[in-house]
């Protein structure tokens, strides 16, 4: 019999796999995982609120099954505005590429939490997270971050080219 896993996660994509089962890959300090969550995509499933875009919570796994959950943050804020999904899925696809090669990364995660909950609140302008949680990304990566570039100019050029060399699995 495998052990029950827990760990604190943050979904960053869910697909229905079956009549009723959601595939759901997490990032978490470890790295990106995927799991399958039985029966979450029902109408009354106690995972149906856990499997939803941007949660953050903790969850029980056994094997490659998702068998329980408990939301810590909802995020349901990031949603609702453009820009704000933009820059989740933006911080969320870094800290991916990070924990890509399996080298574990406390840190970028919990730079990760902490910008989707600044995210998930009203925010008048975005370009204050971009700038602060990017750089404190690069910097996580090991980047020198120049000081001397204008971050308005490169905010607005951010939003126009795709990032190179990224799966956007969002």
């Amino acid at each position: 019999m495998k052990n029950t896993e827990i760990f604190i996660g943050i979904v960053v994509h869910a697909e229905k796999v079956k009549e009723a089962d959601i595939r759901v890959k997490l990032l978490t300090a470890q790295g990106l995982q995927t799991f399958t969550a039985t029966g979450a995509g029902k109408a009354n499933a106690k995972l149906k609120s856990a499997v939803q875009l941007f949660i953050i919570a903790e969850f029980s796994v056994i094997g490659h099954k998702l068998v329980s959950a408990h939301i810590l943050e909802t995020n349901h804020g990031i949603t609702k505005d453009i820009k704000r999904y933009y820059l989740a899925c933006a911080i969320c696809e870094v800290v991916a590429q990070i924990t890509k090669y399996n080298v574990q990364n406390t840190n970028a995660f919990l730079l990760t939490i902490e910008a989707l909950e600044k995210l998930n609140y009203p925010v008048e302008n975005c370009r204050v997270i971009f700038t602060e949680y990017f750089s404190k990304l690069l910097k996580e990566l090991g980047y020198d971050v120049e000081s001397d570039v204008d971050l308005n100019t490169a905010y607005a050029r951010h939003l126009d080219i795709k990032i190179p060399n990224t799966k956007y699995f969002l």
